[in-house]
């Protein structure tokens, strides 16, 4: 089956990136199918929404926020992921059933070069920085990796429910034991949206003892480097936004779609850097 007609879905979704990247795609290929759009859709008439684009010929469409759970509970079939995460950022749109999948945690995983996976993560102590949706992806990603996962989060008992979601043999970290945890961590991620807005500052961690060899990971892409970064940068740490991850989460979407294996190229991560 060839999916003709591919989109993403928010509420809003005007800021996403995902048509530039599926299109550079589409476009780089020759393949003969529409653009990839993005559409507004509202949680409160998503289902009747979703079945409107189904009759329009849509096949395929990635989710954003705050939409990945309702996507998950309208799906007649889901991945063995997408029911760890309880959520769906892939429809695939059937003529009889509706799938869906989570690329997100493969994106992460995907996004990071083996070296920082062995030497960082694998048996190593890792650190997660917020209990939203992506950090129950990096969770997720991390103790698949191998990792030693601790979370912190101002509300703890967020924490604890996404840990006993996922049966991470874990205990979220109080504010007054996480600059100790931090210190001793060889890989650090904040997946909290701290430090997106203009002027705003990401003050969870002080990075003074920080260990030269500790990776920093901020899922924020936009600004390229967030105040997060600035610190760790400033600190001479090796450090990552979140770019990479969403572009390696489409490329699953899109491999699921039209079987098509495609990568970050240097070129598709100019062009988004340059929006």
């Amino acid at each position: 089956m060839v999916i003709d007609k591919t989109a993403v879905i928010g509420f809003p979704v005007d800021h996403s990136l995902s048509p530039a990247i599926h299109n550079y795609w589409i476009k780089k290929l020759g393949l003969d199918i529409k653009p990839y759009e993005k559409i507004n859709v509202n949680p409160n008439t998503f289902e009747e929404q979703i079945n409107s684009l189904k009759q329009d010929g849509f096949g395929g469409l990635n989710v954003t926020v705050p939409l990945k759970e309702i996507a998950f509970n309208i799906s007649d079939e889901t991945s063995g992921v997408s029911k760890k995460l309880r959520s769906a950022n892939t429809l695939t749109l059937g003529s009889d059933k509706i799938n869906g999948d989570n690329t997100d945690a493969v994106g992460f995983i995907n996004s990071l070069d083996k070296k920082t996976i062995e030497e960082n993560i694998a048996n190593k102590k890792t650190l997660v920085l917020g209990a939203g949706g992506s950090a129950r992806s990096v969770v997720y990603a991390l103790n698949q990796l191998g990792g030693h996962v601790r979370l912190f989060n101002r509300t703890t008992e967020k924490a604890e429910i996404l840990l006993n979601d996922l049966s991470i043999n874990s205990s979220p970290i109080g504010t007054e034991e996480l600059d100790d945890y931090a210190n001793s961590s060889s890989f650090i991620v904040n997946t909290t949206s701290l430090g997106q807005k203009a002027g705003e500052h990401n003050n969870i961690l002080s990075f003074e003892n920080i260990k030269t060899e500790t990776f920093i990971y901020d899922l924020i892409y936009n600004p390229k480097r967030s105040s997060f970064l600035e610190k760790a940068v400033a600190k001479g740490l090796r450090v990552q936004n979140g770019l990479r991850m969403l572009i390696e989460q489409a490329a699953c979407s899109f491999q699921i779609w039209h079987e098509i294996k495609v990568d970050a190229s240097d070129e598709l991560i100019s062009l988004l850097e340059s929006m």
